[in-house]
């Protein structure tokens, strides 16, 4: 079967609420979450929606089940956290900003280009709006460090945040968006 994405909507939210949680590595070692990759931040139902009426959240399905997500969101969505700390530490003057996760994929679609079919289809769609995609990793995330580093996303800063580490990459979703 074919792996399709689209914006998703109110029926996806229970599904993409479970994968958030299933992804964040809880009971793991600080070994496991880090060769696994994990997500980070809580959400619930209404938080969501307020992502989906911003640039958009992505959904990745393949028969009908969800493969995987790509939350995208505008500077200030989130007031607080590490997301408010990389717009800060990224500063002005990169034209229009949107923020990029979190994102997760489904370890049944894992190794097949889900990830790499969301960035892309999210960068087509929001090339038009936006010059540049922003995304924050904490440094005891080496799955996710490796998958940005893997896309060419630039590294533009580093900061912070309650005693942890973190990256800023960036992204041209125009350049992004060509990739086939």
């Amino acid at each position: 079967m074919t792996v399709t994405v689209r914006r998703s909507g109110l029926a996806d939210r229970p599904a993409i609420l479970a994968l958030m949680d299933a992804a964040r590595g809880e009971g793991l070692s600080a070994a496991e979450r880090a060769e696994r990759g994990f997500v980070q931040g809580r959400m619930d139902a209404d938080v969501l929606a307020r992502f989906e009426e911003g640039p958009g959240v992505f959904v990745a399905e393949e028969g009908g089940d969800l493969a995987g997500f790509a939350m995208t969101s505008v500077p200030g969505t989130v007031t607080s956290g590490p997301a408010r700390s990389a717009v800060d530490t990224l500063g002005d003057g990169h034209g229009r900003v949107f923020l990029y996760g979190p994102a997760a994929v489904d370890p049944r679609y894992q190794g097949r280009g889900v990830l790499t079919t969301l960035l892309v289809a999210l960068s087509r769609a929001l090339r038009d709006r936006y010059d540049l995609g922003v995304a924050f990793v904490e440094e005891a995330n080496a799955k996710s460090l490796a998958v940005h580093r893997h896309y060419g996303m630039a590294e533009a800063a580093t900061f912070v945040f309650d005693g942890r580490d973190y990256v800023v990459f960036t992204f041209s979703p125009a350049e992004f968006a060509a990739r086939a």
